[in-house]
């Protein structure tokens, strides 16, 4: 059997708890939306700085990737003797045109930038 206990320490701890419940909670919901922009947005520039470093081999990889697909359309056409599907087609065409741009990149980064600026 417990020790005495005092009359009114029952409720008092239990609106203790609520209460320290409710202090972390509102902690939360005050803290978190200044913390995590801040969070989220260091975290995505070093994610960015880690992409850029890697824009050469990545190019290179997309230009194999593309010019192999260009060639295994080109091999089974020939081989089946039937025309691609158009959606194919037009698949092919816009990851050739976002290619050409990740090679240009280097090129037009700062003409554009100068342009969004304006």
């Amino acid at each position: 059997m417990p020790a005495e206990e005092l009359p009114g320490s029952k409720a008092a701890s239990v609106t203790a708890v609520t209460l320290s419940t409710g202090a972390v909670a509102c902690g939360v919901c005050c803290v978190l939306p200044f913390a995590l922009p801040a969070t989220v947005l260091a975290s995505t520039g070093t994610l960015l700085a880690w992409f850029v470093s890697m824009h050469l081999w990545v190019t290179v990889l997309a230009f194999l990737s593309v010019a192999g697909a260009w060639g295994w359309i080109a091999w089974q056409s020939r081989h089946t003797r039937r025309r691609p599907a158009a959606s194919t087609l037009v698949m092919m065409a816009g990851s050739t045109v976002l290619l050409t741009v990740a090679v240009l990149w280097p090129l037009i980064e700062k003409s554009l930038i100068s342009v969004l600026r304006a």
